[in-house]
């Protein structure tokens, strides 16, 4: 498997990046965090969460390291002592799996065939509202609550964040993009679809979105930050099972013996029915 990875970072309309970022093709980690508080608080915030998840990316990625490493991170903020918080967003490949992770509102973005097929949901108050059907997950964007995060790193002594999102088989040819809110606040879905189609390569994906982003925000807004990646797979690449498996439906359970002795009741209890209807309607035909 080959990722070919692209990242780019700039500081928009403020005076300091408060956005942190990892892209690592060897491990297969790649992160970004946001950094709020204002000025250095910001960014020492979201140095010390990018710098925990690369100190920590042993590799085992389920649903209860991925908690585990989002504790940790949170725990490294506060030791900041700094009073600057993060949020984070964070994608892992592994065992030709991709593995995810958030908090606040930073965003992961996974896409098959060109178009979006797996979102990382906001810890907001917007995304609250979306969630019980008060708004659009469009209208987001431009509402007056954007800024009102319900999770971020160095907030409280536990993120408890109980949500998790299933492991992605990869195929050929699919891709990723990790970014802080800056980015997508000026990129919408469609776009980033649209310009993945038309790009051979992260580079020139980027590139496409950046033109956009340019000229919405005219450079004049937060800090932005995204880190993209297109997956490459061969004829040689075989991946072992995860531990994590997809939750089974409510209610659906393999069938036992009991099971099966009542299938076959059921079946023999048709064939009476059925031949004794056959049974009347010789009897009928033949007066």
């Amino acid at each position: 498997m080959i990722v070919d990875a692209f990242y780019y970072t700039c500081e928009g309309g403020r005076e300091i990046n408060e956005d942190s970022y990892l892209c690592s093709t060897d491990q297969g980690a790649f992160v970004v965090a946001d950094g709020l508080g204002g000025h250095l608080d910001g960014e020492k915030a979201s140095s010390a969460v990018v710098n925990y998840f690369e100190k920590n990316d042993f590799g085992e990625y389920t649903s209860e390291r991925m908690s585990q490493l989002l504790e940790g991170a949170n725990a490294e903020v506060l030791k900041e002592g700094d009073g600057g918080k993060s949020t984070v967003a964070a994608g892992f490949l592994e065992k030709g799996h991709f593995i995810y992770a958030n908090a606040g509102d930073s965003r992961v973005y996974y896409f098959r065939n060109n178009k979006i097929i797996a979102q990382s949901k906001d810890h907001s108050v917007c995304q609250a509202s979306v969630d019980m059907g008060l708004i659009r997950p469009e209208d987001i964007r431009g509402n007056e609550d954007r800024s009102r995060l319900l999770k971020v790193l160095g907030g409280e002594e536990k993120l408890n964040i109980k949500a998790h999102y299933p492991p992605i088989p990869v195929q050929n040819g699919d891709a990723f993009l990790i970014c802080s809110d800056g980015f997508w606040d000026y990129v919408y879905e469609a776009e980033m679809e649209a310009d993945l189609l038309k790009s051979d390569c992260a580079e020139v994906w980027v590139k496409h979105m950046l033109k956009r982003h340019i000229l919405r925000g005219q450079n004049k807004g937060d800090n932005y930050t995204v880190v993209c990646g297109i997956i490459h797979l061969d004829e040689n690449d075989v991946f072992e099972a995860l531990e994590d498996k997809p939750p089974k439906e409510k209610g659906s359970r393999k069938p036992g013996k009991r099971g099966n002795r009542r299938g076959i009741f059921g079946r023999i209890a048709l064939l009476a029915v059925l031949a004794v209807l056959l049974a009347i309607l010789l009897a009928i035909l033949l007066r």
